[in-house]
């Protein structure tokens, strides 16, 4: 989480592509090692591709408009700094994309809600409610996979009904948000069960937050040596990489 943290606020700071090109390659790297197969990732990948160019054709089509021309066709200008906005544009939205995926892809949502609960563990002292975060953003990860099947689910009722999905884009578009109608009702309906649980479980211990003793988990993760190595080590890889982009991006 600490190297991911440092990639992302060093990502909005810096101006230069050969940063987001060393990174994205680092982290093509770490989901080779992780064991993730290409398959895995494209399948992941590619809802993403449809965004990744609506952006470039923004950028391409109305930004820097006043920069040198490259190209000309039919009365539109390709120019430098279009392109290079939305490369830039565009390797941004892929590289946090990438890390999203390293850290689902690799960790549990138990796990993820851990870490950040003991990464933040020292705000308690400023009465943050720490496990109420971790628990939001592990309610979060969980939510997706059931969102997902509901969608399908809804979908699948719908062609059983009739209803054709293929079609022109505008077309499927349309058909689509019929479907996401009844999707949102039910993560309305879940999120609403789901508090009403939490709060018959643990509503009535918030009076007495204070009063509570330290949460212990089931399994314990320690935080040695290796991984004291590999934080340091991740974290010099990542700002040496940002010097160097600096110095030759």
């Amino acid at each position: 989480m600490l190297p991911v943290l440092l990639v992302l606020i060093l990502a909005l700071v810096t101006e230069s592509l050969l940063f987001y090109v060393i990174m994205l390659a680092a982290l093509g790297l770490a989901l080779f090692l992780s064991g993730i197969d290409g398959r895995s990732m494209w399948r992941n990948l590619k809802p993403m591709v449809w965004l990744v160019v609506v952006t470039s054709a923004y950028h391409l089509i109305f930004s820097a408009r006043d920069s040198d021309i490259l190209l000309s066709v039919f009365g539109w200008n390709l120019t430098e700094g279009a392109l290079h906005t939305a490369v830039f544009y565009s390797l941004r939205l892929i590289l946090f994309v990438s890390i999203a995926f390293l850290i689902t892809l690799t960790s549990s949502p138990s796990d993820l809600a851990e870490s950040i609960a003991k990464i933040l563990r020292p705000l308690e002292k400023l009465r943050v409610p720490v496990y109420d975060l971790s628990m939001i953003v592990f309610i979060a990860i969980r939510f997706i996979p059931v969102l997902y099947g509901e969608f399908i689910a809804i979908k699948n009722a719908q062609i059983m009904r009739g209803v054709n999905f293929s079609g022109s884009l505008p077309s499927r578009i349309r058909k689509t948000t019929h479907v996401l109608i009844p999707v949102f009702l039910a993560a309305i309906q879940r999120a609403d069960d789901l508090a009403a649980a939490i709060a018959a479980r643990e509503g009535h211990l918030r009076e007495d937050r204070a009063r509570m003793q330290r949460r212990t988990y089931y399994s314990r993760l320690r935080f040695g040596w290796p991984e004291y190595g590999f934080v340091l080590l991740a974290c010099l890889l990542t700002i040496g990489a940002f010097q160097v982009s600096r110095l030759y991006g």
